[in-house]
């Protein structure tokens, strides 16, 4: 079941849905998550330095990458169901593969989105460590906050790459690739 309350619930029962027998959550939930415990470290560290600029601009961020849990689980939910497709013969087989391409093209904007975001979380620490600095505690907050928006950003990279890498060219596959600084455009 895909949930639309990405921010509702416990700690264990998202771990809970996660360790069950399901397509969703998985992996771009994790990442999704990773990014948006990244941004609310940010928040934390913004709020101890008296930046509110940041916090705001570090709560957006919470935010966008909750709403992309949640899009990811739909988005993934579909890709679930297009597997479950029946298996038609040939030459007639084909819809059952342009349902899952399909559903694996759409599957990874939410991904990419996640790197995105994770990035912003990454400026943002940049413009913190200044205010920080000579706050070890804050400074350790902010480094947490760095490997686990890195760790989000590398899972949602895999995740696109994985999703599209045996899709036939389109425009939407380059350019998620390229979004994701992979070029692996085929001719």
């Amino acid at each position: 079941m895909v949930r639309d309350d990405a921010d509702t619930g416990t700690v264990a029962d998202f771990l809970d849905r996660l360790a069950a027998r399901t397509p969703t959550p998985a992996g771009g939930s994790v990442a999704a998550l990773s990014t948006a415990q990244a941004a609310a470290l940010v928040a934390m560290v913004a709020r101890y330095c008296a930046a509110p600029a940041l916090v705001e601009q570090a709560e957006r961020l919470v935010g966008q990458a909750q709403r992309l849990m949640a899009d990811d689980e739909r988005a993934f939910a579909v890709v679930a169901a297009a597997w479950a497709l029946p298996r038609e013969p040939l030459p007639h087989g084909t819809a059952r593969r342009a349902a899952i391409d399909d559903a694996l093209l759409a599957a990874s904007e939410p991904q990419a989105q996640v790197v995105e975001t994770a990035i912003e979380v990454l400026v943002l620490i940049d413009q913190l460590r200044p205010a920080a600095a000579g706050r070890s505690g804050l400074l350790s907050d902010l480094v947490a906050a760095g490997e686990v928006a890195r760790a989000g950003s590398a899972i949602a990279r895999m995740n696109v790459e994985s999703n599209v890498g045996a899709l036939p060219d389109s425009d939407i596959r380059s350019g998620l690739l390229r979004r994701m600084g992979g070029m692996k455009v085929r001719n």
